[in-house]
């Protein structure tokens, strides 16, 4: 009796065990996935403005910074961003983060609700800057397409650069 009791949990111990494996590959495999798709959009948004399609990657922006800029402001804005910068040269992927907690990447976003974020971080190389990284924030929609919800950067200004209008 006493044996077939031990037995009966060690056959319950091992099923737990399978069973938290199983969900925890399956979690794995949905994060990778996640990334994958979320890279997938940060480069199309990153080739449409290094293309100078800046309307493209209007549409690509998350509700909140549409808020924030009509595509007319935008268009403008990172066109002069862009070419203060000069020449797309190369980008480097350098980190890649996925969480449901934006609060995590960064603590700006606490005030976001729960849902599926990703950070991508970038060595990027333009003509008129050094030490150049970008750095993206992305937000899965309502309808489950990833968003840009942030763009920024960092650089030490190269030979060329120049903020002024052009």
């Amino acid at each position: 009796m006493k044996s077939e009791k031990k037995e009966m949990k060690r056959i319950a111990l091992i099923i737990f065990l399978i069973i938290g494996i199983i969900f925890n590959s399956y979690s794995q495999i949905n994060k990778d996935n996640q990334l994958k798709q979320a890279s997938s959009t940060a480069v199309i948004w990153f080739n449409n403005v290094n293309s100078g399609l800046y309307l493209e990657s209007w549409e690509d922006l998350s509700l909140e910074l549409k808020r924030k800029f009509n595509s007319n402001d935008w268009v403008l804005g990172i066109g002069e961003i862009m070419t203060s910068f000069g020449e797309f040269n190369e980008r480097i992927e350098i980190f890649r983060n996925f969480t449901s907690n934006p609060s995590e990447i960064d603590p700006m976003l606490a005030s976001f609700p729960d849902g599926y974020y990703a950070e991508f971080q970038y060595e990027s190389n333009y003509k008129h800057t050094l030490n150049h990284s970008e750095r993206l924030i992305l937000q899965q929609d309502h309808k489950r397409k990833w968003k840009i919800l942030e763009y920024s950067y960092e650089f030490v200004e190269g030979e060329g650069y120049s903020e002024e209008k052009k």
